[in-house]
């Protein structure tokens, strides 16, 4: 039998011309085109001439984006796949950042990714899409990346606060002690009390925090998440609105603590307009959601 050549030792293995490979309705390309066309100076904004230059905000947001669309959220696995997967390595522009520098972007630009989503709506709509004429608009409950093990209650957080505040009577009594002629020599650690007071107000924020959202336990990973309802019981998370069109395009979307979809449909109709400029003409929920 006679067999094509092969040699997984030669030099050269990747094509000319990646669209050869993926073809040219690849969904990478798209990323490509609609981030190209999107105002990245929420980005840019943050860095500075001086220093070792950094990769260019374009491409690491393409690389997320196409990642997100995958269902690729952890910063080591997207590192593994920029090296190894030819999409990837297409939106990276053949730069192989590490996991440190991935999680730090999407770290540092939370807000200005999020912001991002009124232009992607913006650009889909000047494609013909988002379609208002009836909108569908749902809740669920989204788990947040915290271990429900480290909680603390509120009960914990005034004994801790007690506790602390104990601490710094003592560490007062003691630099008063220093201070009289009845212990010369005595040394106290200044920046100790300081880092005391830092702890009385932490937990003092976390009891603040506590009583906005109405809980009895707070994550110790996560304080904004909260322990929420759900039909399998319950899950320390957030709870996402979402208003979809007619042809199935996101059109508005919200992250809350909410514990029930009762006040969310209003919200959600202004937040379609909003992002759309002009109102649904049809709205649906579930009866949860006009409570």
């Amino acid at each position: 039998m006679k067999f094509l050549t092969y040699n997984p030792d030669q030099a050269y293995l990747v094509p000319p011309s990646v669209k050869d490979v993926l073809g040219e309705d690849h969904l990478c390309f798209f990323v490509h085109r609609v981030v190209e066309e999107l105002d990245l100076s929420g980005f840019e904004a943050g860095y500075v001439e001086e220093g070792r230059a950094g990769y260019a905000p374009a491409l690491l947001l393409k690389v997320w984006l196409y990642a997100y669309a995958l269902q690729v959220t952890s910063s080591r696995r997207l590192e593994q796949r920029v090296k190894e997967d030819l999409a990837f390595r297409y939106l990276a522009g053949g730069a192989a950042p590490d996991h440190w520098t991935l999680n730090a972007f999407r770290t540092r630009h939370r807000r200005a990714i999020n912001d991002l989503f009124l232009q992607v709506v913006e650009v889909a709509r000047g494609l013909g899409m988002g379609r208002l004429g009836h909108v569908a608009i749902d809740s669920t409950r989204v788990g947040a990346n915290a271990s429900r093990r480290r909680m603390v209650s509120r009960e914990e957080l005034r004994q801790q606060l007690a506790k602390t505040r104990r601490a710094i009577r003592r560490w007062q009594q003691q630099c008063d002690a220093a201070d009289s002629d009845e212990e010369p020599g005595t040394e106290v650690d200044a920046r100790y009390g300081e880092r005391l007071q830092e702890q009385v107000q932490e937990t003092k924020q976390k009891l603040q925090k506590l009583r906005r959202m109405g809980a009895r336990q707070l994550s110790q990973t996560d304080p904004d998440s909260r322990f929420l309802h759900q039909a399998r019981g319950y899950v320390l998370g957030y709870t996402v609105d979402l208003a979809v069109s007619d042809d199935h395009l996101i059109v508005a979307q919200r992250t809350t603590q909410a514990t029930s979809d009762a006040a969310s449909l209003l919200p959600m109709v202004e937040q379609v307009q909003q992002s759309c400029r002009a109102r649904p003409q049809e709205v649906s929920a579930d009866s949860g959601s006009a409570g």
